[in-house]
């Protein structure tokens, strides 16, 4: 894989990109690198795919802790835990 400085700043400017919204001359010297540089195409893709993975993540991690905020219900047959002075 040939990497240019191009593509050295394409890649700063795609992991830019994920934290803040461009600048309008930043984002068409982005596209218009992406459609000629297949290798950067694939950065871009890796980077949204690792973008995406750590939200479902980070969704996932908030749905729980809210879970486990919530009182639990005990059944039939079970004893609550004691309450422990402290």
């Amino acid at each position: 894989m040939i990497r240019t400085h191009a593509c050295k700043r394409v890649a700063e400017l795609l992991s830019q990109s994920l934290d803040e919204p461009l600048g309008l001359f930043d984002t068409i010297r982005l596209r218009v690198h992406l459609a000629i540089c297949g290798n950067c195409r694939h950065v871009e893709e890796q980077l949204k795919g690792v973008q995406s993975l750590t939200a479902t993540f980070f969704e996932t991690d908030t749905a729980l802790e809210d879970d486990a905020k919530e009182p639990v219900a005990h059944g039939e047959g079970q004893r609550a835990p004691l309450d422990r002075p402290r």
